[in-house]
């Protein structure tokens, strides 16, 4: 007669104990990424202050610089119509985004704020505080978390680490009403974690800028963040460059009309896409 074994079943297979091991190795992962996300932060700041924030009050100030250019060209006989009314809208646009890293980003720069609005209004054909203001009103209230989870004992915890660490011999004596028990503090102590690491990391988007809805992984900071630094020099010399161009008018006629065939290269690409 064959044997039945299901009562038998090893414990190695049973449900609680299964969930049990899934849970631990969750655990240890998450409380690896909160590790990272606390000892990648003051790292990230140090460098983030030394290196890139210089880099991009520099940024703000050329491209300030750069709106007061092309304000002045808008003026020049030697221009043409299109290319006149073509300086107006780059002008429009980099002061937009000059304005938006001083007065969103907190960007500090030495330049005329004011001055800034007044040309963007010139060129653009809007107030740019009126248009904060209707973004501002379009902002949600910011998602309530829920209450937050029962905290596991420290005993509790201790006693899931040392089980763990005992290995799979310790591992089969416990019995199912134990594990499930170990498992509703794993759970809670996940519900934690969770919150403690969506605290760190909405901290850290919040102080840096970053979109909310961004994912982003502590281990590849400080990579993208020497990425950012290499950009941001990269387009600070475009930038006196361009500047540089002002110097004579027939140099800004040639480096508009190379402006121009690149932005109509790429609205074809966009209406392509």
């Amino acid at each position: 007669m064959q044997e039945n074994t299901s009562a038998a079943q090893p414990a190695s297979g049973t449900p609680q104990r299964q969930r049990f091991e899934s849970l631990t190795q969750t655990l240890e992962a998450q409380r690896a990424r909160l590790r990272r996300w606390q000892t990648v932060q003051p790292e990230y700041q140090k460098k983030y202050e030394d290196a890139l924030a210089p880099l991009e009050t520099d940024e703000v100030e050329l491209k300030a610089r750069l709106v007061a250019c092309f304000d002045h060209a808008c003026k020049q006989k030697e221009l043409t119509k299109a290319e006149r009314a073509l300086a107006s809208e780059i002008a429009a646009q980099l002061a937009e985004e000059t304005l938006d890293a001083i007065v969103l980003d907190g960007t500090p720069a030495e330049c005329d704020v004011e001055r800034l609005k007044a040309l963007y209004l010139k060129h653009g054909g809007s107030d740019y505080d009126a248009g904060l203001e209707d973004e501002e009103d379009e902002e949600g209230v910011a998602a309530l978390r829920g209450p937050a989870a029962a905290a596991p004992t420290p005993e509790t915890l201790a006693e899931i680490d040392a089980l763990v660490a005992a290995g799979p011999d310790r591992l089969a004596e416990i019995g199912e009403d134990r594990y499930a028990q170990y498992n509703q503090a794993l759970e809670a102590q996940l519900a934690i974690l969770a919150g403690d690491i969506a605290a760190e990391e909405d901290g850290f988007k919040a102080r840096y800028h970053f979109d909310p809805a961004q994912s982003i992984d502590p281990a590849d900071l400080m990579e993208d963040l020497d990425a950012e630094i290499a950009d941001a020099q990269e387009y600070i010399g475009e930038l006196e460059f361009e500047l540089s161009q002002f110097a004579d008018m027939q140099q800004v006629k040639a480096w508009l009309k190379a402006m121009k065939q690149q932005l109509a290269a790429t609205r074809r690409r966009e209406g392509r896409g």
